[in-house]
């Protein structure tokens, strides 16, 4: 009987212990994500390219950059202009699926054009 007890407060205290993790790792997740904007500086949209590198859109003021980030550098790619900019993207948003395919779009828009004056 005691086994069974001992056995039970086990289980019991595991669970609580993964429910408290899961609490703690959710809001702090929540907090860091408000973290991505300053009081100048926003980071618009972010999209992955491999381990350590991505490129990003962000928002100083009225204007629009988009960068390269690397683990060593963070290199200015172009200057948007505020119609290149989706508005979805313009707006602070979650990075979702959707925002994804914007900034897809806009990637394309400056590649597009990088390839015509080459």
């Amino acid at each position: 009987m005691d086994n069974i007890i001992s056995l039970a407060s086990v289980l019991i205290f595991t669970v609580l212990i993964l429910y408290l993790s899961h609490l703690f790792t959710k809001s702090l997740g929540n907090r860091m994500g408000m973290k991505r904007s300053g009081s100048c500086m926003q980071m618009l949209d972010r999209l992955p390219l491999g381990q350590d590198k991505a490129v990003a859109i962000i928002r100083t003021g009225s204007r629009y950059y988009l960068i390269g980030i690397a683990s060593s550098q963070i290199t200015l790619l172009a200057e948007l202009s505020e119609e290149e900019v989706p508005k979805e993207t313009a707006a602070p948003s979650a990075f979702g699926a959707e925002s994804y395919e914007n900034f897809k779009n806009v990637i394309k828009k400056y590649t597009d054009k990088h390839r015509k004056d080459v």
